[in-house]
């Protein structure tokens, strides 16, 4: 009997030791992958935008913006006029570095040929449902305004551009 449980053991042992000596017929390899998010924006200043003559009605291209996403939902852009929003305005416009010389200018943006409309010194100048292509997308951001007979002086505005995703 003790040679038969023996025999038994031996025998049990050798069929599964076998199992790994045998070949599958098919395998698998599972591919896994990721796409970071990209959510950015660039702006480019054109020579044009340091180098404004406020005296004479002007309407010129002062920058090129590179808007890129690839969020699901899309993104929106949105331009701020830092005088606007600190004064108050609804319009842009241009004042002087002298807090003693109180004139200004007021001018009109347009971003990639709209011309923007301004609420207390923001809007949204892009509001998309998609992603953009691979390089993004470029808006021409220009300025027009009346010329002005100002008092001599530097006038300056800053324009915020600021993507956000949906």
């Amino acid at each position: 009997m003790k040679s038969q449980k023996t025999l038994f053991f031996v025998w049990v042992v050798l069929v599964f030791a076998s199992f790994p000596l045998a070949a599958q017929a098919t395998g698998t390899l599972t591919l896994t992958g990721t796409v970071p998010p990209i959510l950015s924006i660039t702006v480019n200043a054109l020579p044009a935008a340091a180098t404004l003559n406020l005296s004479a009605d002007t309407d010129v291209a002062v920058a090129n913006v590179v808007e890129r996403s690839n969020k699901k939902g899309g993104y929106t852009v949105t331009v701020e006029s830092l005088n606007a929003v600190f004064s108050g305005a609804s319009q842009p416009y241009f004042k002087s570095i002298d807090a003693g010389n109180a004139d200004t200018l007021t001018y009109t943006l347009s971003y990639g040929g709209t011309t923007v409309t301004f609420s207390a010194g923001s809007a949204i100048v892009s509001d998309s449902n998609t992603r953009t292509t691979g390089a993004g997308v470029s808006k021409a951001v220009r300025v027009a305004y009346t010329g002005a007979f100002l008092y001599e002086d530097t006038y300056s505005d800053t324009l915020t551009f600021t993507i956000t995703a949906k």
